[in-house]
């Protein structure tokens, strides 16, 4: 028998069974993919944040040195005639700003379209969340019932990494 379920009425009870608002068990496929799924993404998102995927290289002995050495010369140049002051160019620092505040644009649009696709997956979850679904009597655990407002954060730190 189907029954059709709204966001409020849906519930995890006795340790993570879906059941609907007056604990009878139930059971949609693509609403407990979607949340498995999410599962996924919002614990990997979360011990991402704790990674650092950058390998950084180890700092050379011998470099070191020769920066001792140049730092302690006794030949140290000397400056008799000061160098002059570079011109200041209003228009150019304007412009420079005006071209990283576009690249910037461009960048954080890609990353909005690459949260956008890959959140095309969870229309299901966005339909349960406004309108509700049909769900079948079955029994079923989750360890939580995300929102969507929860994958989207979570997509929106880790979209390079997933």
């Amino acid at each position: 028998m189907k029954q059709f379920i709204k966001k409020d009425e849906l519930q995890l009870i006795n340790g993570g069974y879906l059941s609907n608002s007056k604990g009878n068990p139930v059971y949609n496929a693509d609403f407990v993919a979607l949340q498995n799924h999410a599962n996924y993404i919002v614990t990997f998102a979360r011990l991402a944040k704790t990674k650092n995927f950058v390998t950084r290289t180890a700092d050379d002995v011998k470099d070191l040195e020769k920066e001792v050495r140049e730092l302690l010369s006794k030949n140290k140049t000397i400056q008799f005639v000061s160098k002059p002051e570079a011109v200041k160019r209003p228009t150019t620092e304007k412009l420079k700003l005006e071209a990283l505040s576009f690249m910037n644009f461009q960048e954080e649009v890609g990353n909005k379209e690459k949260v956008n696709t890959f959140l095309q997956k969870f229309k299901a979850l966005a339909e349960f969340e406004e309108f509700g679904l049909f769900f079948t009597e079955d029994v079923v655990k989750l360890d939580k019932i995300y929102t969507l407002a929860e994958i989207v954060e979570a997509v929106e730190q880790s979209v390079d990494l997933l």
